[in-house]
């Protein structure tokens, strides 16, 4: 059966990709929205043992719990043996590799790989077996019934938390002030009243960024600003590397003892440098006295999130001066005066690790990259020259996935608004994929018809928006394409 994605234009002023519902077009595209796949993912968990937050008494939880309790199977049985034998002792990680699997999937019950089992995040692929288990366990407890049944609670709590939500993120774009500009970048947030309170998963894939979080999103709008704090500044710091060249050299060493800070930001300079950036960004938004965000301040550099002091007194400058933060922030990342802080973090006493220690993740298996990974890694890094070269190779090698070298051609093509080059490639990766391969047939088309209606053929690229159609197995594509065949996309800022 096929599932209808529910679709609500929550924000108002946060334009919606393609959609058309728009009211007032600002740089960013968010997209809120339930989200089968990880629905089946956390109900299969729900099922399974995980019960983190059940005594928050969500009646759709509660509900969707029961029906499976009158339901046994043997697809529950086997879900509880794999979910027992895969446990990881850190909560937070062990969760993190089902949800991040879900957004790689399609609509239930098929439930079927978006890319290559390759392709997945490496926590990702070392939970896919659990697949065949929760395709069972989606037919076997009839969750089809069960889904179509608890929509109209899922879109009511949307609706009750669109105001919050388009003002939490509204704010943060008066902030910043970033001119118009067009970009394919999406933020997708997949509410799921199937998640505890407080516990969340982000990810950015390509040029998106999506977040899971409990349905009850009002309670979780800290989560909510902190991926889209990400989505809109992780690109911005990539175009300048040299200014996180100092921090590498001189701040890394210095934190990696810092018992608070995780163990990531401790490996790199990149992370590290941005999540300073961004928590000196939250501590500017909040409403709290001056006294209090100097504490909030000190509390982040104890943490080992050293850079946070000089990125405050950065962002005071900027609530003066009348550029955008894309202006002011070159200027401002190289007048950072990294060495100074060096020799204030080598006498700074880090604050002691949380009370409730985990363990450990075992390390990700490592493998010796491809070229099309090694071009995949550039382009991320918005190094398009190297993700080109990278690309060309992989064409000159039999065994190479020749559909994703010519996709990221056309991607790079469009970024470089080329777009007679990015058609071409969009047609060649289209016939050089195989018919299985929904993601990339999906998304080169949907390349191509915006192409095309950029052109005003407005016959070819609706030929190419249903050609979209015809294979797109997520919620997010589905609707985008079905959208584009009612009506021209037009970017963000344009006239309708």
């Amino acid at each position: 059966m096929l599932l209808r994605r529910r679709h609500i234009a929550l924000l108002a002023g946060i334009s919606l990709l393609g959609v058309g519902l728009c009211a007032q077009a600002v740089h960013s595209n968010v997209v809120v929205d339930s989200n089968p796949s990880v629905f089946a993912m956390l109900a299969g968990l729900n099922a399974a043992g995980y019960d983190t937050g059940v005594s928050a008494k969500n009646p759709i939880r509660e509900a969707v719990r029961a029906q499976i309790a009158a339901h046994p199977s043997p697809a529950v049985t086997r879900l509880k043996a794999y979910y027992a034998v895969h446990h990881l002792p850190n909560r937070a990680q062990d969760l993190a590799r089902y949800v991040t699997l879900a957004l790689f999937l399609g609509n239930p019950p098929g439930l079927t790989l978006t890319i290559t089992p390759e392709g997945l995040p490496p926590s990702a692929e070392s939970v896919s077996d659990i697949l065949p288990l929760l395709r069972d366990f989606w037919q076997q407890t009839d969750m089809d019934a069960v889904w179509q049944k608890i929509q109209p609670g899922y879109d009511a709590a949307l609706q009750a938390d669109a105001a919050q939500v388009r003002s939490t993120l509204t704010r943060v774009n008066a902030f910043f002030r970033i001119p118009q500009a067009y970009s394919p970048r999406q933020y997708f947030i997949f509410p799921d009243a199937m998640i505890a309170p407080g516990e969340s998963d982000a990810l950015n894939y390509e040029d998106n960024y999506y977040l899971v979080a409990n349905l009850h999103l009002k309670s979780e709008m800290a989560q909510v600003r902190h991926t889209y704090l990400h989505f809109l500044l992780d690109p911005l710091i990539a175009q300048f590397p040299a200014a996180i060249d100092p921090v590498e050299q001189e701040i890394l060493p210095l934190v990696a003892n810092a018992p608070a800070l995780h163990v990531q930001f401790k490996r790199n300079a990149t992370l590290l440098y941005t999540e300073c950036l961004v928590r000196a960004v939250e501590i500017e938004l909040d409403p709290a006295a001056e006294a209090a965000r100097d504490a909030e301040v000190q509390a982040a550099m104890g943490q080992g999130l050293v850079l946070t002091g000089l990125w405050y007194d950065q962002l005071t400058k900027f609530s003066t001066d009348p550029a955008s933060f894309s202006e002011f922030y070159p200027q401002a990342a190289f007048a950072l005066r990294i060495p100074d802080l060096a020799g204030k973090v080598k006498h700074l006493r880090f604050a002691p690790a949380p009370a409730v220690s985990v363990a450990a993740a075992a390390p990700e298996p490592i493998r010796a990259p491809s070229p099309m990974a090694l071009a995949q890694k550039s382009f991320d890094q918005h190094d398009l020259a190297t993700a080109a070269a990278l690309a060309q190779t992989a064409l000159r090698q039999p065994h190479q996935d020749h559909a994703s070298a010519y996709y990221l051609l056309g991607k790079i093509s469009a970024l470089e608004n080329h777009p007679q080059p990015a058609m071409t490639n969009f047609l060649l990766a289209l016939q050089a994929s195989s018919p299985g391969d929904h993601y990339l047939r999906t998304w080169a088309n949907m390349y191509l018809a915006r192409l095309y209606d950029a052109e005003k053929d407005r016959a070819h690229a609706v030929a190419h928006y249903k050609a979209a159609l015809a294979v797109a197995d997520t919620p997010a594509s589905k609707a985008l394409a079905e959208a584009g065949i009612k009506a021209p996309f037009l970017p963000p800022g344009r006239p309708h």
